[in-house]
């Protein structure tokens, strides 16, 4: 059975041959993890150097990260220590002046300028989309990953449940939550905790503060975690004590049109399309302007990655991708809610692999 980084880099292979380049570059250290299937091979290196015509992938990693690389990687990824003191630069495009042309991945430039101030007569293409494209159908075990991370990610979720009450602060709950996911055997958090109460919860981004939680609010819990490099996001909205009938008016809508984008979506779909759906149930409901933020975006190595689902999305949803569906209402200076479920979309509809959402009732 072929390895998962093999298949990867066989169909890097194909798309790439289509450019008619000698080599893949790539710089992203999420790139540089998916075509090793090594999570620190991302944080440990300076770039991964794919040959396109037969030859060794070739992975760049300063020396201290060297010993460490070679327990954790495939014997066939060739492994160039860089010494402390040299120009990575200098040592990647001695490798590159190999080849006539490099396709490489980095959005920005800022990386690769270096690389191609030292590598003379190569011709060099940007093609990020290649990787993007790849990307954007996980695998199984990509989708096993993500389930684990979703696991951690509900645990914390319920752990700041829990530690909702009037009077304590927004920074001890996104503490419990964190402490939750930690002790269940968390790598990393895939972003900064979100907990904003009250007039605060109308941020779509609030963060944490030391506001303390008063009876009747909304509190918004916004968590991801990662597995392995693998992300998830989950948002829910609690309300202290028997909400107002116009917090409950507005999570109803919010949930109703989730419910509605869950229905809807299908391959096929551009993005645009299911950010609609949501967007006119909202509008129609008495909330026009009040869902500020896109509907939903991809999820896997990065916690937002292609296919966003925005207003004017062109992106297409395909089979096996993963994404979130994260309607919300922010009334500016009183409340807002949101709730946030990640999705795995099938051949035919969208299976929620994050908890069913509770309900508010009166």
């Amino acid at each position: 059975m072929r390895s998962l980084w093999v298949k990867r880099i066989d169909k890097l292979k194909i798309e790439a041959r289509k450019l008619n380049v000698e080599a893949y570059l790539c710089l992203s250290p999420s790139n540089i993890h998916y075509f090793t299937g090594c999570s620190d091979a991302g944080k440990l290196s300076y770039g991964f150097l794919i040959p396109l015509g037969g030859g060794e992938p070739t992975i760049f990693t300063p020396e201290m990260g060297a010993v460490q690389l070679a327990s954790l990687l495939p014997k066939q990824i060739r492994i160039e220590t860089v010494k402390l003191g040299s120009n990575p630069a200098k040592e990647i495009s001695r490798e590159i002046g190999r080849f006539k042309s490099v396709a490489f991945d980095d959005f920005s430039y800022s990386g690769v300028r270096k690389i191609m101030g030292e590598a003379g007569e190569v011709r060099f293409e940007a093609h990020p989309e290649i990787p993007q494209k790849l990307r954007l159908v996980k695998d199984e075990a990509e989708i096993e990953l993500i389930k684990k991370a979703i696991i951690l990610v509900r645990r914390g979720v319920e752990a700041a449940e829990e530690a909702i009450k009037p009077g304590v602060a927004e920074y001890e709950v996104a503490a419990e939550a964190e402490y939750a996911m930690r002790s269940k055997g968390l790598e990393f958090y895939a972003f900064e905790t979100i907990v904003t109460s009250g007039p605060r919860s109308a941020y779509p981004h609030g963060f944490v503060s030391q506001r303390k939680i008063r009876n009747g609010e909304t509190v918004v819990v916004d968590i991801g975690a990662k597995v392995q490099g693998y992300c998830a996001d989950i948002t829910r909205t609690f309300v202290v004590g028997k909400p107002r009938r116009e917090i409950l008016t507005a999570y109803r809508a919010v949930l109703e049109a989730q419910e509605k984008v869950l229905t809807y979506v299908k391959p096929g779909i551009k993005g645009f399309e299911a950010d609609m759906v949501a967007r006119e149930h909202l509008d129609r409901l008495g909330f026009k302007g009040t869902f500020i933020h896109a509907l939903g975006h991809g999820v896997g190595l990065e916690v937002h990655e292609p296919p966003r689902l925005a207003p004017q999305s062109e992106d297409i949803l395909v089979e096996n991708s993963v994404f979130t569906v994260e309607p919300g209402i922010y009334v500016k200076g009183k409340f807002g809610v949101r709730i946030e479920d990640m999705v795995l979309l099938g051949k035919e509809k969208a299976k929620v692999l994050t908890a069913k959402v509770k309900k508010l009732e009166v």
